[in-house]
């Protein structure tokens, strides 16, 4: 909640330059360097120094209090590497995915996905830190070449109003959003191949008929064209109630807001005491 006040708030006084073709560079930066910084001071270390404030992982926990309870177990291991990437035309906000592992990238386990929000003091810290679980399908991560989402079309001229437009379409339910769909957007489902284009809105409806989606939070650039969303996922297998945490990025194009990336990961079992 404060976010989004301090995002109206500044919407409201500050005029923010717009980039046409925004690069996402700084974003991929961002992301390689907090990946070297895990492997040289531990990724407990490295987390800690990276997340926001506001910075959420896991089942929605919040990353600093998360964090800063967890003690150091020197783990090293852990790397990965940004293999797609996007940023808002105010070039504030932005979000990287690819491939990690936990064996210093020799072998790939699953997909990463972070969202990058640049702090008052210039720094880039991650708002959200997640991933669909384990997958033998993860992007490669080209380190010469990291493929970019394409320039958002106009948008909606501000964090707050973007945040209001977003939040409103996310009250449709899936089968709805599915239709919102970019043509190229990617859909992760746990256990499922990633799905992408034509495939996507059949996968956004995994892993159930009954899916159902709680938002939690909403997110935009100052630009208002990018917008993050992030809440639980409620579905039922066997009769059971099953849980899990959505999260998905939206931009602006031509046709309206349109969902470019979407992920579920399923809600993590507490470490056995």
């Amino acid at each position: 909640m404060r976010a989004l006040l301090f995002a109206a708030m500044v919407a409201g006084c500050v005029s923010h330059p717009v980039a046409e073709h925004p690069d996402a560079g700084p974003v991929i930066d961002a992301e390689r360097a907090f990946a070297a910084r895990a492997a040289e001071v531990g990724w407990i270390p490295a987390f800690r120094e990276y997340a926001a404030p506001d910075g959420q992982f896991g089942n929605l926990d919040s990353a600093p209090e998360a964090l800063a309870a967890l003690p150091d177990d020197g783990v090293r291991s852990l790397a990965w590497a940004p293999a797609f990437a996007g940023i808002a035309r105010s070039g504030e906000f932005g979000f990287t995915t690819g491939p990690f592992s936990v064996d210093g990238g020799q072998t790939m386990r699953g997909q990463y996905f972070t969202v990058w929000r640049r702090q008052p003091d210039g720094a880039w810290r991650w708002i959200w830190d997640g991933g669909p679980g384990p997958r033998p399908d993860t992007q490669s991560a080209d380190p010469a070449h990291v493929p970019q989402l394409a320039p958002a079309v106009g948008g909606a001229g501000s964090a707050a109003a973007a945040v209001a437009a977003v939040a409103a379409l996310e009250q449709e339910g899936p089968a709805a959003l599915s239709r919102r769909l970019a043509t190229d957007a990617q859909v992760y489902r746990p256990r499922t191949p990633r799905a992408a284009g034509a495939a996507a809105p059949a996968a956004f409806m995994l892993p159930a008929p009954d899916l159902r989606f709680t938002l939690m939070r909403t997110e935009a650039s100052a630009a208002g064209d990018l917008a993050f969303t992030l809440g639980e996922a409620h579905w039922t297998v066997d009769g059971q109630e099953r849980r899990g945490v959505f999260a998905r990025i939206w931009q602006h194009q031509g046709q309206g807001w349109r969902i470019v990336y979407d992920q579920l990961s399923p809600w993590l079992a507490p470490p056995p005491n």
